[in-house]
């Protein structure tokens, strides 16, 4: 007899829609930005510019690693350098799709 979770319990457990990371992230700001408030007001405008590009960046890149790769990606180089003529890489791509 193989022991097999319940459906429920397969998802991805969620807040409002969002990851409980990113609940937790959201709710937490809040409260800091609550409590600064009374302190200081022009420190409590802080809170919210860290906590919305984080959420924004996690529900962008959801993957682990993900934000590192594209980061990578766009300071990298763009170019490609062959050492054949076009009408070889034609040939070699024609050759691939007629394969497939």
């Amino acid at each position: 007899m193989e022991f097999r979770p319940p459906k429920v319990l397969e998802k991805k457990p969620s807040v409002a829609g969002f990851d409980i990371k990113i609940a937790v992230v959201i709710v937490v700001g809040g409260i800091l930005f609550l409590f600064a408030a009374i302190a200081n007001f022009l420190v409590a405008l802080i809170i919210p510019l860290i906590v919305f590009p984080y959420v924004q960046i996690e529900l962008k890149f959801p993957g682990e690693g993900e934000f590192l790769t594209f980061i990578q990606y766009q300071s990298g180089v763009k170019c490609i350098r062959i050492n054949q003529k076009i009408k070889g890489l034609v040939m070699n791509v024609k050759r691939k799709s007629d394969s497939d």
